[in-house]
């Protein structure tokens, strides 16, 4: 393939993800709520595939790094945030009864504090992250975004109750929090078990045709707070720190430049 193509290709789907993500939020201010939200889903699903289109393709570069973060603040930093906001304060759901006046400033609120953290996340993260991570140091945005959609879809398709819709300004908050904090979690990918291998693929596999149809959020729920909070304990459990990575980093180019100058 060219080399310029290569680089076209990861590019080209990061700019799909853009136009969802400007999709769901016109979804949203139009009040049709679940489509904005499997907008939000289908961002997931492209902010994958450019990322694994790059590293197949070998065209991973600095620009597409910042693309890519440009995409992610406007699909999973401001999307959600437009999202909710305007479900809780012009979708028709009720205030609750403990806070009926006052209501729409925890919205705004959480909303307000979930985009933040999401522009401090992804600025830290084109600072700090290197090609040698192995492990996030806090929720990444990709799966906070997908957290929410996917909340907000399975509490509509089994018609929970209202309180489970007045608890999302709570929850990004809470999301908020764990985007800008040093909590460790593995990347996702393949290992050495072939075992491990099958089951990835194979929920991969699910995630994608489940996403690209809008069937079945519950699983797509599961799946990714299965990653997130079996992955926080599993790492911190192991001990593994941000300063880790660092000096690891630092040892590693010491050795790269020692072996330049021999």
């Amino acid at each position: 393939m060219p080399a310029r193509w290569r680089y076209v290709i990861p590019s080209l789907l990061t700019c799909v993800g853009i136009t969802a993500g400007l999709l769901s939020i016109a979804e949203a201010i139009a009040g049709r709520f679940e489509s904005s939200a499997w907008f939000i889903m289908l961002c997931v699903l492209l902010d994958k595939a450019d990322g694994t289109a790059a590293r197949l393709l070998g065209s991973s570069s600095r620009f597409g790094m910042e693309l890519d973060s440009l995409s992610d603040f406007l699909t999973f930093g401001v999307a959600p945030s437009v999202l909710i906001s305007t479900l809780l304060t012009r979708g028709g759901v009720p205030a609750p009864s403990w806070l009926p006046h006052h209501f729409h400033y925890l919205v705004y609120g959480g909303a307000g504090l979930w985009t933040i953290a999401a522009a401090l996340r992804l600025a830290k993260f084109n600072v700090k992250t290197s090609k040698r991570d192995t492990h996030f140091f806090g929720a990444p945005t990709t799966v906070s975004g997908a957290f929410i959609a996917a909340y907000y879809l399975a509490a509509c398709k089994y018609a929970l109750p209202t309180g489970f819709l007045h608890a999302l300004p709570g929850i990004m908050i809470i999301f908020a929090l764990l985007m800008v904090s040093n909590l460790p979690l593995r990347k996702v990918g393949l290992r050495r078990s072939l075992l491990f291998n099958i089951v990835l693929l194979t929920l991969t596999f699910f995630v994608y045709l489940f996403g690209l149809l809008r069937i079945f959020p519950e699983y797509l729920f599961v799946v990714g707070n299965l990653y997130l909070w079996v992955g926080f304990i599993w790492a911190t459990a192991a001990g593994v720190r941000a300063d880790d990575e660092e000096q690891d980093e630092e040892q590693q180019e010491g050795e790269q430049a020692v072996a330049d100058l021999d």
